[in-house]
């Protein structure tokens, strides 16, 4: 499941002009080209080496866009400030897409008075014909959100000095799982879908939030997902996962979040999302055990991240030895993998794959059908184990109304396989780390 704000993300494709100029050496060159090419794993690890030597406006943007996938978000911000001191250099697109990015890191702050004065900020930059109709209109949603929350306080967990066990039920869903966790508000009890991929706020049905008294506050917010749709803002004073207590809990509230015509045994009304998990820290998943424990001392991390922001999460490993990066998103009952994974692999899906066949995904809004071919197997490393998933479908590509082909930017969505193709696995979304134990 793929619930999504709206965001208006435009991330700068144009500092080739640093990467042109002699004078400005090798270093500018390969930092140019590694923004231009969205390659921010490779930028986030070379760029400690390189930054001596790059130009000031090239290492400022450098700096702001590395700490944004790098969930640094204060130190992105700072770096943005800089960047702005650079704008006759770079230019009113660098410029824009860096006010955009602004945003995105004030939402996961929960700075949400600093996010209300970037909207209305891009809100007067627009123009005022029908062109920015559905930038206006986004925008517009967001300031109703970010209004009804700047007196709010934000998320705040409080939990136990020692190790926390929250029991978890992995749920059978369709061809794939999901992870139930209990979350207790009251005397009422009631099942979450633990999900990654939910960001910027819980989802909760209307008839679930009226059972645990969740207070609404604003109307008409626009959400994405498989579809757009309008939401419900709506507050929770304070929850329990197991020993955790969650207060100031923020929740998008719709009538349903799957479409009524859609049947699922067992589907939750409820949506625990990185909202919350982030501020969880580090969370161990035991299959065996059916179980998420919060260690009471972080584990050390590995020496290299291997996961990124780019308004979700997603986490890098290896095909063979090709990179291959996936959204990291447990709402999902099972992984799939994009046209852009079928377009790098297409030989090997081709004679491992079955035939071509509809495959339906579900999410707020609607439902999407694709083109699928279905793999056997998987198998991918991360960090130096390997796992195998079974069963993983494949996009096909396909064209927009022009006749241009659509590919995806990843390589895919790893779902709930994801952790239970190993015994026990530690992540943390703060930290930006996968790493398989057992």
């Amino acid at each position: 499941m793929r619930i999504l704000s709206t965001l208006i993300l435009v991330l700068c494709t144009t500092v080739g002009v640093y990467a042109q100029q002699p004078s400005a050496g090798n270093a500018n060159a390969r930092v140019g080209e590694l923004i231009n090419s969205s390659e921010y794993i490779t930028l986030s690890r070379e760029l400690p080496s390189l930054r001596d030597k790059l130009s000031k406006p090239l290492l400022a943007l450098a700096d702001a866009i590395t700490a944004y996938h790098e969930g640094r978000f204060e130190d992105s911000n700072r770096a943005i400030d800089k960047v702005g001191e650079f704008a006759p250099e770079l230019g009113g697109e660098v410029i824009f897409g860096m006010q955009n990015l602004a945003l995105v890191n004030f939402l996961s702050l929960e700075d949400y008075k600093s996010a209300l004065g970037v909207v209305q900020l891009l809100l007067s930059s627009l123009p005022e014909d029908d062109s920015a109709y559905d930038s206006r209109r986004n925008l517009e949603s967001m300031s109703r959100w970010f209004s009804a929350m700047t007196t709010r306080p934000t998320v705040e967990v409080e939990r136990p000095k020692s190790d926390v066990v929250i029991p978890v039920e992995v749920r059978k869903m369709g061809e794939g799982e999901h992870l139930i966790v209990d979350v207790k508000v009251g005397n009422n009890v009631e099942d979450f879908i633990f999900d990654t991929g939910c960001m910027n706020a819980n989802f909760i049905s209307t008839t679930a939030a009226e059972r645990l008294g969740i207070e609404i506050i604003a109307d008409d917010i626009l959400i994405r997902g498989v579809e757009e749709g309008y939401a419900k803002l709506g507050v929770l004073p304070e929850m329990h996962i197991g020993d955790v207590v969650i207060r100031n809990t923020t929740f998008f509230v719709a009538d349903n979040i799957v479409p009524e015509n859609v049947e699922v045994e067992g589907l939750c009304e409820a949506v625990l999302g990185t909202h919350v998990i982030r501020k969880l820290g580090e969370v161990r998943f035991e299959r065996g055990s059916e179980r998420l424990v919060l260690p009471a001392e972080e584990s050390a991390a590995p020496a290299e991240r291997n996961m990124f922001f780019d308004s979700q999460y997603y986490i890098c490993c290896q095909d063979g030895q090709e990179r291959v990066v996936m959204q990291f998103d447990t709402g999902n009952t099972k992984t799939q993998l994009s046209s852009r994974y079928y377009n790098r692999f297409q030989q090997r899906v081709e004679q491992s794959g079955g035939e071509v066949e509809r495959s339906r995904s579900g999410g707020f809004g609607g439902v999407e059908w694709r083109d699928t071919r279905t793999m056997p197997e998987a198998e991918f490393v991360v960090g130096t184990k390997a796992l195998r998933l079974k069963k993983v479908a494949v996009n096909m590509p396909i064209k927009y109304e022009d006749g241009e082909p659509f590919v995806e930017q990843y390589d895919g969505v790893a779902g709930v396989d994801l952790l239970s193709a190993t015994d026990v696995v530690t992540f943390d979304l703060k930290r930006m780390f996968y790493r398989i134990d057992k």
